[in-house]
């Protein structure tokens, strides 16, 4: 059964979408199996990734988010983590995206959380709360005609709306807003479903294009400060008051 995006998300969080510093690849790169329009692919058979699917989420995605990229993503899918360190040094990890390279590397044979990585490298970054909330929230599935933002299976809102039930939400944002801080909650599944919600209620009530307004000129290393302002110029609204918006969605049932 081909895994689907959400499920591809499940185990993402848990790598932090990188993990620790390579070391020296200890195998020969992986063999071509395929190339789409958009895509090089490279797998130890050509069943183990699903161009099709990959390409409609592409051209959604792009679509949605206004970029061009420069060339062909190479998509690079291993067995294993094991696997994936042999070839690239990066053994703790079940994903990531090499930017400068335009690569995604991964364990699943579709993935839309990294590749969303690589279109946002093409507008700007923002610490966590921010990256890894878009990648969240762009995790549809065009193919199956659904748009809902799903992260292990679950849609984002219904998920936030538990954990805000059982006091488990990490607020007021403005805790979380450095990236080193949104990392360090220990529930990477809890921490990315909460960005997901609050970047996807973002989009259905302000606009996308606000919401990609926050990344041009951005950093990893952006300070609460710096995020505060960059989140006032692009909403008109405070982090607080947004906050406080999507927090009354999420408790009167509503999804936006």
């Amino acid at each position: 059964m081909r895994r689907t995006a959400s499920i591809v998300l499940t185990v993402l969080a848990a790598a932090g979408c990188g993990g620790s510093s390579p070391s020296s690849p200890i195998s020969s790169p992986l063999p071509v199996v395929a190339e789409t329009e958009h895509y090089v692919f490279h797998a130890a058979s050509a069943g183990s990734v699903d161009t099709a699917w990959q390409e409609v989420y592409h051209r959604w995605a792009v679509g949605r988010l206004g970029v061009q990229p420069p060339r062909k993503i190479g998509y690079y899918k291993y067995t294993s983590r094991q696997d994936m360190g042999d070839h690239t040094g990066k053994y703790n990890t079940n994903a990531y995206a090499d930017t400068s390279a335009f690569e995604v590397h991964t364990l699943f044979s579709v993935d839309n959380h990294e590749v969303v990585h690589l279109f946002m490298s093409l507008i700007g970054d923002a610490p966590g709360l921010f990256s890894e909330g878009i990648a969240v929230a762009f995790s549809t599935d065009p193919k199956a005609g659904d748009f809902e933002s799903k992260f292990n299976g679950v849609e984002v809102h219904a998920a936030a709306r538990t954990y805000l039930e059982t006091g488990q939400l990490v607020l007021p944002l403005d805790r979380i807003l450095e990236n080193k801080s949104f990392r360090d909650i220990p529930d990477s599944v809890l921490s990315y479903r909460e960005a997901g919600s609050f970047v996807r209620f973002l989009i259905d009530r302000y606009g996308l294009d606000r919401v990609l307004a926050l990344f041009p000129g951005g950093s990893y290393t952006d300070s609460a400060a710096a995020i505060r302002g960059r989140f006032e110029a692009a909403f008109s609204v405070t982090v607080a008051q947004a906050e406080d918006a999507w927090l009354e969605m999420l408790r009167s049932g509503a999804t936006s």
